[in-house]
């Protein structure tokens, strides 16, 4: 046996005993220091997207503008709708980038057109015929009377990246006093549908889904557009959450609609919520 192996005795080949020593103390503390940092990323993440997630708290939101544009008769259409297209940056803040339909891309049709199937599908699974707005993805009721408005609406844009969705869409109603009607009527069925138990396949394997519907708090907007905004939870998982937005202007409706996991939050929809309602009210008007 060499004179170099001998223990307490370093070798005289390579680095020193001690600082081997150094570098081995060097590599645990960076492990410890990733793992910490993989851990509080993690825990982070976690808090962001679990189901105790709270609603925003703020003032109680009103269907009625402040100072509302009149349209006795239609003064904003279809195509004035079709000018709110949003950009990929405008989107940044819902970490949703693929452009999946531009405006134009979907026909436009009536609610005549499409009401009826939704509203089969939702009193089949045991939904309530007064809250039929919560499986929509356009500003209308697929049961009762409004089910047969013969009211244009288009689909102005839909984004999605993963199981993260965020569409706009539109209708025209023949008056301001109509579109105002509409939005009254939904924010007294979003305060009389706290929840919904239906008769679908939940992710726990049961065979029904709570699904629960809240208001949400009002969000700042200009002065001549109003604003209803409600929240679904419960359904396809105990995460995932419906954000939706009908912003009225005189005679036109635009709905704003985020499906999430959990990873959008509520604030990143109210502030893109926000910039959709301004771009709302710089569209010009025409006369009849």
């Amino acid at each position: 046996m060499g004179e170099g192996t001998f223990a307490g005795r370093p070798s005289n080949r390579g680095l020193p005993w001690w600082m081997w020593t150094l570098v081995v103390l060097a590599i645990a503390g960076f492990v410890a220091l990733m793992v910490r940092g993989v851990s509080a990323y993690v825990h982070h993440s976690v808090a962001e997207t679990s189901p105790e997630q709270q609603l925003l708290e703020g003032p109680t939101q009103q269907p009625d503008a402040i100072a509302p544009l009149q349209c006795p008769e239609s003064c904003l259409d279809l195509s004035a709708s079709a000018r709110l297209g949003v950009s990929a940056d405008d989107v940044v803040p819902l970490s949703i980038d693929d452009d999946r339909y531009g405006a134009g891309d979907l026909e436009s049709a009536t609610v005549a057109d499409v009401a009826q199937a939704v509203g089969e599908e939702w009193l089949a699974v045991g939904g309530e015929a007064q809250c039929s707005f919560v499986p929509t993805n356009a500003p209308y009721f697929p049961t009762g009377p409004d089910s047969t408005s013969t009211d244009p609406i288009s689909w102005v844009q839909v984004w999605q990246t993963g199981d993260e969705v965020m569409d706009i869409s539109s209708r025209q109603f023949p008056s301001t006093e109509d579109a105002s009607a509409f939005l009254h009527d939904l924010h007294t069925r979003v305060a009389a549908c706290p929840s919904q138990d239906l008769n679908v396949p939940s992710a726990g394997g049961l065979d029904s889904s709570l699904v629960q519907i809240t208001a949400q708090s009002a969000i700042e907007v200009p002065d001549d557009v109003a604003a209803v905004g409600w929240v679904r939870e419960g359904a396809p998982g105990p995460r995932w959450r419906s954000y939706v937005w009908d912003l009225q202007r005189g005679n036109l409706i635009v709905q704003v609609r985020v499906l999430t996991d959990g990873r959008v939050l509520e604030q990143d929809v109210a502030t893109f919520t926000h910039l959709v309602a301004v771009r709302l009210s710089d569209l010009e008007p025409v006369t009849p």
